[in-house]
């Protein structure tokens, strides 16, 4: 049984957490909303249909997840020279992209692609690691800012050093999982026809992107489902 105060919903969050997920929305739809565009926002339902009321375009009742399947296992077969019949949605990653050369693989995947997803990542313990470091340093500051500075640049380099090299990690396991990716977040350049869209898709998109990037049930994004600064 669920503890009501374990429950995470839209009004847990301030603006600036929910304004990062709008900017990623506004990315994947291709869309460029003025500044007072959310000014009445209020519910989850007056958001969605801001998109939905912005977004332009034809509408076709065709599958964008079909077509960016369509996408991913031809650049996965052209880059890795495999045959594109072998690649299923179960296909995992890690059998495709060999670990050895996998940074390499990936960018050579993504530049055929024509889209760039972040998909790799640096082992988990080292992520703590740096992310600890950074925080220690932060806390420094009311000690010895000398120290603390040093260690904000010593531990910045590292985790910048960390993502460009060393990120081997997949974020996502199969085809599957990539395939809703890259709709998610790229959702107008994956349209096989341009100036299209598919109208049933999009509330869909919304709520699965609010859902999975700040960990909320799609119980809990109805229509009249408030944001913490409603009144």
């Amino acid at each position: 049984m669920t503890v009501l105060n374990d429950i995470t919903k839209l009004d847990n969050y301030e603006d600036e957490v929910i304004f990062d997920v709008v900017l990623k929305l506004e990315k994947s739809f291709g869309l460029k909303f003025e500044k007072d565009a959310f000014y009445n926002v209020q519910t989850f339902g007056d958001l969605c249909d801001i998109f939905t009321t912005k977004l332009q375009g034809d509408n076709s009742d065709d599958c964008t997840t079909q077509q960016a399947f369509y996408k991913v296992r031809n650049a996965i077969a052209s880059t890795q020279l495999i045959d594109a019949k072998t690649i299923t949605l179960d296909t995992k990653l890690q059998d495709i992209f060999p670990k050895d050369n996998r940074i390499q693989k990936i960018k050579e995947f993504q530049d055929e692609l024509n889209i760039t997803l972040k998909i790799l990542d640096i082992k988990s313990w080292f992520g703590w690691t740096i992310f600890i470091g950074i925080v220690a340093s932060l806390i420094t500051f009311f000690f010895k800012w000398q120290f603390a500075i040093t260690g904000l640049l010593f531990f910045i380099t590292i985790g910048w050093t960390a993502y460009k090299f060393f990120a081997k990690e997949f974020e996502i396991n199969t085809v599957r999982q990539l395939t809703e990716k890259l709709v998610t977040e790229n959702y107008v350049a994956v349209r096989r026809r341009k100036g299209t869209i598919n109208r049933q898709e999009i509330l869909a998109i919304i709520v699965d992107t609010f859902s999975n990037d700040l960990d909320i049930d799609k119980a809990y994004l109805t229509r009249n489902d408030k944001f913490s600064w409603a009144t």
